[in-house]
């Protein structure tokens, strides 16, 4: 079968490149995704589903379906009990919804979708993609939009996420919080864990070993970090979670996959690939603050932590942030880091 487009994943990433590929209907566009419907179901609905309603004014056609809540804040809450409070008006989506509101856009604009768990890819001219059924495609382009272990990136690109971070996410029954809350964890580990409100229930997860006595559902998953460097080879792409783009303070992972599907969709639109790197290259969503301030969390000691945050410990965030610059200066990077994750990072 012969693609304009391959795109390689259904996901976030994948089914927002397909979207707004869609746009011109000239383009055959192909999409190939491993999971079988209740795999695919089952992962995408334990995987948090926060994103901010900033992001869909960067992603102008594309709507929020499937909105399960909508939260105003984000509590950062430290070892000491210290809490950090941010303006972060955002919705919680039930994800299966709004990937299947995608995919029925795309199928009407002629998208096709096919099942298939791809083992190789090489370029004569071309890429050809071979399945494990025996299936080959070729294609003028490719995108690889197929998660932290993504073979387009594994054959072409020969990179790894710098860090990949374990976690377990749980859907509690009742609604115990309105705001997404994060909580770092005490053991100067640099993990957290979060709570969010989840439709008439709870979602919560957590990083090394975070568990729930009782729980609806529960799934596991690796979150890829940090970057992968070149993100564009040829006319072959990485986006979302195949390019660890998650935030690695916040780990939200699906405004980044949005968007890079959309930049993607436009260097390819223009035919001009590396417009897709230097995108992500100067972005705000790439911001080596968000890094830095993970391997801080990493190293600081409990007495660090709470120093750090000793200026917020009566609230607020503007007074106290100035303070904590002009008294810490050491600690600045991260204070920026930790206030633009909480802005961008969903």
């Amino acid at each position: 079968m012969e693609s304009d487009v391959l795109i390689i994943g259904s996901g976030p990433s994948g089914m927002s490149a397909a979207f707004f590929l869609s746009e011109n209907r000239d383009l055959r566009i192909n999409v190939i995704e491993r999971l079988s419907d209740p795999q695919y179901q089952r992962y995408h609905r334990i995987c948090g589903g926060g994103i901010s309603k900033r992001a869909f004014k960067e992603l102008k056609g594309m709507k929020p379906s499937g909105i399960l809540n909508e939260f105003s804040r984000t509590r950062l809450v430290w070892p000491d009990g210290t809490e950090i409070i941010m303006r972060t008006p955002g919705y919680i989506l039930d994800r299966l919804t709004f990937l299947s509101d995608l995919k029925d856009v795309c199928k009407s604009r002629g998208v096709s979708f096919i099942k298939g768990t791809v083992t190789d890819i090489s370029y004569d001219e071309e890429y050809i993609i071979t399945t494990s059924s025996g299936d080959r495609f070729s294609s003028h382009w490719l995108i690889g939009a197929d998660g932290c272990h993504s073979i387009v990136r594994k054959r072409l690109f020969s990179s790894n996420p710098v860090r990949r971070i374990p976690a377990t996410e749980f859907t509690v029954s009742g609604k115990a919080v309105d705001d997404l809350e994060i909580r770092i964890c005490s053991d100067g580990s640099g993990t957290y864990t979060w709570r969010f409100p989840h439709g008439n229930d709870t979602g919560t997860g957590g990083t090394k070993g975070y568990s729930e006595d009782e729980y609806v559902m529960k799934g596991s998953r690796m979150i890829p970090i940090g970057g992968v460097g070149r993100i564009v080879s040829g006319r072959a792409m990485l986006i979302g979670d195949a390019a660890a783009m998650a935030n690695p303070i916040s780990f939200g992972g699906i405004r980044s996959a949005l968007t890079s599907g959309k930049k993607a969709a436009e260097s390819i639109l223009s035919e001009k690939p590396e417009k897709l790197q230097r995108w992500w290259d100067s972005s705000i969503l790439s911001d080596r603050r968000f890094m830095e301030c993970n391997e801080t969390l990493r190293k600081w000691s409990g007495e660090e932590m709470r120093d750090a945050v000793r200026p917020f410990r009566h609230g607020g965030i503007i007074l106290p942030g100035i303070w904590a610059c002009i008294s810490r200066p050491r600690n600045i990077r991260m204070y920026f880091g930790c206030l633009f994750a909480f802005r961008y990072g969903w």
